[in-house]
């Protein structure tokens, strides 16, 4: 089912299937003026009108260590991974050295909120194993805690690189490819993700990312 959601454009749902879908409309498209408490307030009311518009379920995968958020709906995880559940699935819950596989949509939330992938665009799923290296640790945390069918709204924070892709390109680049998945699937995303990534005059804020992820298989 296809939902609008005022606040984002569309749910996370709809951007694995719309075939042009335009980039979530977020008041987080520039940098906050105001501080933290702002930041956190405009976080509510993004996701409040995410709840309401696709009954988004109040239970939250139990993953060890992490705790809900006062002020969203937001959970945080020790490492400063942040995720909310959209869907909860009923199949197989991966671990290290699971081979996976997911559909995903990433935007650069921080900084003009343009996307920089939708795998199933092409149908073109990630497919990775856990532990070796190949996802970015922000994914691989985040599948760790979903079982299959499910789909998970993943925030990272500009201010925790070690989750994100990495900001010196020696590292981030394999050729023209990056090391670590997913990878953008066109020049215009990969684009747009390297100029939040290599900018010196973004802040950690504007370097946020959002990845919507639907976990497809285990393996």
């Amino acid at each position: 089912m296809f939902v609008k959601v005022s606040s984002i454009g569309l749910s996370p749902i709809a951007s694995f299937y719309a075939p042009r879908a335009h980039p979530p409309k977020r008041h987080l498209c520039r940098a906050v003026p105001h501080g933290e408490r702002e930041r956190r307030d405009v976080l509510l009311g993004l996701v409040t009108g995410l709840a309401v518009s696709i009954g988004v379920p109040e239970a939250i995968a139990k993953v060890p260590g992490v705790s809900r958020t006062v002020d969203d709906d937001f959970t945080d995880t020790p490492s400063g991974l942040r995720f909310l559940d959209i869907k909860t699935g009923s199949g197989k819950q991966p671990g290290p050295g699971s081979r996976c596989e997911i559909h995903w949509s990433g935007y650069t939330e921080g900084y003009q909120g343009k996307r920089f992938g939708n795998s199933s665009l092409a149908d073109e799923p990630f497919e990775f194993t856990i532990g070796r290296q190949e996802a970015i640790p922000a994914i691989e945390e985040a599948v760790q805690g979903m079982m299959v069918g499910g789909i998970r709204r993943v925030q990272i924070p500009g201010d925790h690189p070690e989750l994100s892709y990495p900001r010196d390109r020696s590292e981030r680049f394999d050729g023209n490819k990056y090391r670590l998945g997913p990878q953008p699937i066109d020049l215009g995303g990969q684009r747009a993700l390297d100029f939040v990534l290599d900018n010196p005059t973004l802040n950690d804020l504007n370097r946020t990312l959002l990845i919507d992820v639907k976990l497809l298989a285990v393996y």
